[in-house]
């Protein structure tokens, strides 16, 4: 009897000691972890790492990252101080943020004030230095295409492209090269090149103005050189990886060189449109890159290049690209087609 007591004792305490554990584990997560309580009455620990655009990006040890709608939120309190950029520029320094029923708030650790906020109004949070003003955030890619056929005929074909981006709080640059060269039973058949830039300063949160400029050249096309310069102004109607959507639209002097044709220049109306979309994944890219130039000179005459990729991320920083593109030029030269067009498929790497 005194044994069957003893182990009663002893598993009875044992629960008991590990019921205190866990109670004290829980205790410790719920007093370390951000919070959220959910419209459906649930209630989750984590960490906040942003809120951007309506939506809270929460980090959590059982489910990894999630992406939470703030309607779906009735309860939120963070328990590290945070900086907070708002949609005006505004930036809030060492703040805690919390959301009830009569509406979200932030305070400071060291004081028990406390302002009103609009979630809503949130642009990031612990914004990056490029974000505020100091610096500019750099991102680019460098791909090829690289064919060599041997049998019946010899076909070498090499396509580069590099492209840069660097964005400020108020401005941005970007910048690409990009060509091709094609070789069939040593016979060459196709070289060409092209180089742009861009500047664009901003104006508010989805419009901007900018400078364009661009340098082609294609010898099968007859053309030894296409520059062209000139002011645009561009929005952004929609900006999230689900989907994007900017168009841009200026005027343009247009100068263009032929090896054998005659040379010309010509004011000039362009335009731009892109898209972009992860519908087909989180880590893809569905894009459309679509722009024109209209010979103002002679309405007849127009330029149109568009294309239409697929980028699919394959380890690390490593990407490959399928990518159909198609480019009228309906004052193209006697002996050259309207229509040029192309598939290719493209390896490159992203930064």
């Amino acid at each position: 009897m005194t044994k069957i007591l003893l182990k009663f004792l002893i598993v009875t305490g044992l629960s008991v000691t590990l019921a205190f554990e866990a109670l004290s584990q829980e205790t410790t997560v719920s007093e370390s972890s951000d919070q959220l309580r959910m419209t459906d009455g649930s209630v989750i620990y984590g960490t906040i790492r942003d809120i951007e655009d309506g939506v809270i990006f929460f980090s959590t040890a059982f489910a990894g990252d999630l992406k939470i709608n703030v309607s779906e939120v009735i309860e939120l309190n963070s328990t590290k101080p945070v900086a907070v950029k708002l949609s005006d520029g505004s930036v809030l320094e060492n703040v805690l943020i919390s959301l009830a029923e009569d509406g979200s708030s932030v305070s400071t650790p060291q004081t028990s004030l406390e302002a009103p906020l609009d979630l809503t109004e949130v642009v990031t949070l612990n914004p990056e230095p490029w974000e505020v003003g100091l610096g500019y955030k750099h991102e680019g890619a460098a791909s090829l295409a690289l064919v060599q056929q041997r049998g019946n005929s010899d076909t070498d074909q090499l396509d580069y492209r590099i492209e840069g981006k660097w964005t400020g709080d108020d401005d941005r640059f970007s910048g690409a090269a990009e060509g091709e060269l094609d070789e069939s039973d040593g016979i060459k058949n196709a070289e060409n090149w092209m180089v742009t830039a861009k500047y664009d300063r901003f104006m508010g949160d989805t419009s901007y103005i900018g400078l364009n400029s661009s340098i082609k050249q294609d010898e099968f096309a007859d053309l030894d050189m296409r520059f062209y310069l000139g002011p645009y102004f561009g929005r952004d109607f929609y900006d999230t990886k689900r989907f994007s959507l900017s168009a841009e639209l200026g005027l343009t002097y247009v100068r263009e060189n032929f090896i054998q044709a005659e040379n010309q220049s010509y004011p000039g109306a362009n335009w731009t449109l892109d898209i972009g979309s992860d519908i087909f994944g989180s880590d893809t890219e569905f894009y459309v890159r679509h722009k024109g130039i209209w010979d103002l000179d002679n309405l007849d005459e127009i330029i149109l290049d568009t294309r239409f990729g697929l980028k699919i991320p394959l380890m690390m920083n490593i990407q490959a690209a399928a990518e159909y593109s198609v480019e009228y030029d309906s004052g193209a030269v006697d002996g050259v087609d309207e229509i040029d067009q192309s598939l290719k498929v493209r390896f490159g790497y992203r930064w």
